[in-house]
């Protein structure tokens, strides 16, 4: 079937809205006066970066040089990982054929350990082996497709899909079967922001907010003397930042998974980008998105994947059943949403006038 004219793509997952312009200007959510902040942006990932640094007052020159390590550390991080650089760690593995060893990097390393725990933990839920998958339903490096493929497209790439044919020794990374890929953007840039809150505490900074594509990681307390204050967006797909939840973010990170940025309209109906691994096929059900409060933001990024995957009824169970992690789950009801969160994350929630 071809599509229609007006298939229209929405591009890179941005889920979180920061809301501290409107919010600075409530006393009732920033009661005390605001103190120095240092605070610096720029691109990665394909997407951006954000880093504060409330109770310090750096001079320009400084922050340029804090700034170029934060660009160095956040290049690294994609010289392993990114799919989009052919001579990247990931890229040089994925060209290989089965049996081959591949000796792995630290920071590549870092994550494919965790990713294997996450894919375990969540009986496969998470999978960064989904790359051919992306790629088939047209949410990958070749970029758009005009309709879904067929289902023996489907059952065809699931063959090569799966972290039970990847193996992770002491020697490195071997691929059991011939064209399996990796894709880590799931994992990734929680990771990327891992990093880079390790080198500004490494620095002597200790109340920091890094922020990769909407995933943060928050440290001590913000410019108000208070912890982090963070906007979980509404997950509208006309585009809207309106905030439905403000949470007090502090020494944890927070990442979200929607299907509202980033997916395809055409004849066959809406296709959003999160792939569930069980059946080839974007997760069905009636959630908008899911919001993770964990330790670490990599952490977050990875379980707020495999939530959405899970949908809200599985996934809250699974996620009151697990130690240090708390989360928020939005589900279209009607032309309105209902919430579901953990205990945890219902003691985060700031009312707002």
């Amino acid at each position: 079937m071809k599509s229609k004219a007006n298939i229209f793509f929405l591009g890179m997952l941005i889920v979180l809205a920061v809301v501290g312009i409107w919010l600075a200007q409530s006393p009732s959510v920033f009661p005390h006066k605001s103190g120095p902040v240092t605070s610096f942006a720029g691109e990665t990932m394909g997407t951006t970066y954000q880093v504060k640094i409330a109770g310090t007052a750096l001079s320009s020159e400084d922050t340029a040089a804090l700034q170029t390590k934060v660009e160095m550390e956040l290049l690294a991080v994609n010289e392993a990982m990114s799919t989009y650089m052919p001579e990247s760690e990931i890229s040089r593995f994925n060209r290989l054929e089965e049996d081959e060893v591949f000796p792995v990097g630290e920071r590549f390393q870092d994550v494919l350990v965790r990713s294997f725990e996450i894919f375990q933990q969540t009986n496969g839920s998470f999978d960064p082996t989904l790359g051919p998958l992306i790629n088939l339903w047209g949410f990958g490096e070749a970029g758009q497709k005009g309709e879904g493929p067929a289902e023996a497209e489907i059952q065809e790439v699931l063959k090569r899909v799966g972290m039970t044919l990847l193996k992770l020794t002491d020697a490195g990374l071997t691929k059991t079967v011939a064209d399996v890929e990796i894709n880590l953007s799931a994992i990734a840039k929680g990771y990327g922001v891992d990093r880079v809150a390790g080198l500004l505490r490494a620095e002597g900074y200790e109340n920091i907010y890094v922020e990769i594509g909407g995933e943060l990681l928050c440290r001590g307390v913000n410019g108000f003397d208070i912890p982090w204050r963070i906007g979980v967006q509404v997950p509208a797909m006309n585009a809207s930042e309106k905030a439905m939840q403000v949470v007090g973010v502090e020494n944890r990170g927070l990442a979200t998974s929607g299907d509202y940025r980033n997916y395809v309209v055409d004849d066959a109906g809406l296709r959003h980008h999160i792939l569930d691994p069980r059946t080839g096929r974007p997760a069905k059900h009636t959630l908008a998105s899911v919001s993770v409060l964990a330790e670490d933001c990599m952490t977050a990024d990875a379980v707020a994947t495999a939530l959405f995957v899970m949908g809200t009824e599985e996934g809250i169970a699974w996620v009151e059943a697990q130690a240090g992690l708390d989360a928020l789950f939005i589900d279209r009801e009607g032309e309105g949403y209902k919430n579901t969160a953990t205990d945890g994350f219902k003691a985060a929630m700031i009312a707002v006038p």
